[in-house]
């Protein structure tokens, strides 16, 4: 027995309130334009405004929805998976890990046993996904661990890892 160093729970992702913010934005959006064409003397409808401001509305409203149907959709998979008890696990050590550098915006990565795992602070997901660079607990190459994972949407998704000795 080890350390549990990750153990997959809910949690929500305040980056999925970002289209939330958009949509109130939008909401107000036709009293602001008016405002702004008015001071620099651009004649157009309020009728033609609201119209562009329900157009813009509707298309961020489907993309969110999207979004938060694909997220709860791998969060019932994932760690529906992990509370069942149907995910894999494989233990060794890591290799091949190629770190995230720490502006962001790439994968890390690594194996175990010929399990390829890659993540990203970066993307939404049910599982792990921190990175090395902002506190991750896989720090690289020759670390023994224990990995639970689910396979999900060609990816392996990290629902456990257990540090042994």
């Amino acid at each position: 027995m080890g350390n549990v160093l990750y153990e997959v729970t809910f949690k929500f992702d305040f980056a999925l309130l970002v289209p939330v913010v958009m949509m109130i934005f939008i909401l107000f959006c036709p009293r602001m334009l008016m405002s702004q064409f008015e001071e620099k003397n651009i004649h157009i409808s309020y009728k033609s405004v609201k119209i562009f401001c329900s157009c813009a509305f509707a298309f961020v409203f489907f993309i969110f929805s999207i979004s938060i149907i694909s997220h709860i959709n791998m969060y019932k998979n994932v760690v529906g998976a992990y509370k069942t008890g149907d995910y894999e696990v494989v233990e060794g050590y890591v290799q091949n890990f190629i770190p995230m550098p720490y502006e962001g915006h790439a994968e890390e990565s690594f194996e175990i046993n010929g399990v390829k795992f890659a993540y990203s602070d970066y993307i939404i997901q049910s599982g792990y996904n921190n990175t090395k660079s902002h506190g991750g607990v896989i720090k690289g190459d020759g670390q023994y661990l224990k990995i639970g994972y689910v396979y999900y949407n060609d990816e392996n998704i990290i629902v456990y890892i257990e540090q042994l000795k």
